[in-house]
């Protein structure tokens, strides 16, 4: 049974219902701009009580019926890596639809979170956490949670393919230079993720490489890093085995990158920065590594502010890339820097800017022949 008050200027419904034990209960929802509207909404619950949907369910939060429906249908029988995949789903629901009612998303909603998705992962992951999605509100509806699918009718959309296309996800000479100095005084202590971003920018390497390193990869006299393992951020936070046999590498780094590291690691003992796995990126008030999330938001910050390029913490690594073949170092000598394991791969990856410098020493072979 629905009541309609008036409260103030505007109109509020109280529906009361019954669970299956029997016990009553009551969904509140205030707001209406004219009784109409009250009553409307009023009708459309109490339809819905005499089809039998689940009006207690459907005031839950996404977050919270997808966990419910993991637990009980996918944790039991599913594999441990398989399971790290379900929960870095929840984590990207919990993260956009915080404590959103599954009843109140609509098709739209859901479509620009996967655009918003395609923004920072490729899209064979984006489509994974589609498909997570899906099963999970297919059953939603089998239950009676709610009446519609929300997901139907939606797309994966074009992403960023992390390590095959580099598209425009890589800046060019003059927006590096920009970052490099818009990033370089932030980075400390207080900003840990602007030392990601940066030691990404100097090396080439990967987030999960980044969020991996620790103290002992560090080689200060010899001016390299090593990079011998990844982080898993989507998981346990334990350490994971590259990606590659050949992305197992030590890389030379600069004099700037040396200080800044070091003049960090001096910082952390001051504060008395401690974790078990001795990682580099900790911060003062934190005992995990910047997600990348919160890289990609200081990134977005840098692209607002600077009017560069927006590019993701993975462009990082193919601005690097492409500065170094736009430099001619050896595609051989990148290829090895950035842990690839045949040196085809670099030239497939980046075919774009060699083709480019390509045309420029064409065009400086025909300038000189011209004033010959």
């Amino acid at each position: 049974m629905a009541s309609i008050n008036k409260r103030g200027s505007s109109w509020a419904v109280r529906i009361s219902f019954y669970d299956a034990s029997g016990k009553r209960h009551y969904k509140n929802k205030a707001g209406f701009k004219t009784k109409k509207e009250a009553e409307y909404y009023a009708h459309k619950n109490e339809v819905s009580k005499l089809q039998g949907d689940d009006i207690l369910s459907s005031t839950k939060s996404f977050v919270a019926y997808f966990t419910e429906w993991y637990q009980t249908f996918k944790e039991p029988t599913i594999a441990a890596a398989t399971k790290k995949n379900y929960l870095f789903t929840k984590d990207k629901i919990t993260n956009y639809f915080d404590d959103m009612k599954i009843g109140n998303i609509t098709r739209s909603m859901y479509q620009e979170f996967l655009n918003g998705l395609a923004d920072t992962y490729s899209r064979e992951t984006v489509a994974k956490i589609a498909g997570h999605c899906r099963a999970c509100i297919i059953d939603a509806v089998e239950d009676g949670v709610i009446r519609h699918n929300f997901t139907n009718r939606t797309t994966v959309p074009n992403c960023i393919d992390a390590e095959s296309e580099v598209g425009n996800n890589y800046l060019d000479v003059q927006d590096m230079s920009k970052l490099k100095d818009f990033i370089a005084p932030k980075a400390s202590i207080n900003n840990m993720s602007a030392v990601m971003i940066l030691t990404s920018l100097l090396t080439g390497a990967r987030y999960s490489e980044v969020a991996g390193l620790t103290w002992s990869d560090i080689d200060y006299k010899a001016k390299t890093i090593r990079i011998n393992k990844t982080l898993d951020y989507k998981g346990d936070g334990d350490f994971l085995p590259t990606k590659t046999k050949a992305s197992n590498r030590v890389i030379t780094i600069t004099d700037g990158l040396i200080k800044v590291l070091g003049d960090l690691h001096q910082e952390q003992v001051a504060a008395g920065v401690q974790n078990d796995l001795h990682l580099i990126f900790i911060g003062k008030h934190s005992t995990k590594v910047p997600t990348d999330n919160a890289v990609n938001k200081l990134l977005r910050t840098a692209h607002k502010k600077l009017g560069i390029k927006k590019i993701t913490f993975h462009g990082l690594r193919h601005t690097h890339a492409s500065y170094l073949i736009y430099k001619n170092v050896s595609i051989y000598v990148i290829s090895q820097r950035l842990g690839h394991s045949d040196v085809g791969i670099t030239q497939r990856v980046y075919a774009h800017v060699i083709a480019e410098l390509r045309h420029e020493q064409v065009d400086l072979i025909s300038d000189a022949l011209e004033n010959f």
